[in-house]
């Protein structure tokens, strides 16, 4: 271990600050005590002393480092975490322009399955704490409850239920989520917190 300029006075320092300490209590002893054996037993409690001063200002710096790194791994997570809430919200995007696109050529299948994607993909983003500022608003929860009943449409669309269905009603639907998840992606990417 390579010993800092600091260090290196302090520990000099010491030694000099002991050793005219011990001097003063030995010629404070009556002449009988004034051994060399006295004087070892002086300097090695003042040694053990500045040992233990040394010892508690480790474990200080030791216990701010440590709230240091875990600050930094609870900050390291957070981003982690809000990549991660992007990545969720950049997929929903892309399912949406694939329902989109699978509805306006007919594959109204793929759509549904997508959908129901789409739609468990939005529960769990209502769910993430790096979005719950965004969820908890009337529009998302809105734009779930549209994305039901519009998968329930296409639904019965598909078993032959209904005979017809607006596709410009789901497709509308879907571009006003699009627009609101668009919006949280862009909070979170640009927001400074």
């Amino acid at each position: 271990m390579k010993l800092t300029e600091n260090q290196k006075k302090t520990i000099l320092y010491f030694i000099i600050g002991t050793v005219i300490i011990v001097s003063l209590f030995m010629f404070s002893l009556e002449d009988k005590d004034k051994t060399i054996v006295n004087f070892f037993t002086l300097f090695g409690t003042f040694a053990s002393i500045f040992g233990l001063w040394i010892a508690y200002i480790q474990i200080i710096s030791l216990k701010l480092t440590n709230e240091q790194t875990k600050i930094a791994v609870e900050n390291s997570l957070n981003k982690i975490n809000q990549l991660l809430s992007i990545s969720e919200l950049s997929k929903a995007i892309k399912i949406i322009q694939e329902i989109q696109t699978s509805n306006i050529n007919g594959k109204h299948e793929v759509a549904l399955i997508r959908m129901k994607d789409l739609k468990s993909i939005l529960i769990q983003i209502k769910y993430n704490s790096e979005l719950n500022i965004y969820t908890e608003t009337n529009i998302y929860n809105q734009n779930i409850t549209d994305i039901s009943i519009d998968i329930n449409n296409l639904n019965d669309f598909l078993i032959g239920r209904k005979k017809g269905l607006n596709f410009s009603k789901l497709n509308s639907n879907l571009e006003e989520l699009s627009t609101t998840i668009t919006e949280f992606e862009n909070k979170l990417k640009f927001e400074v917190k």
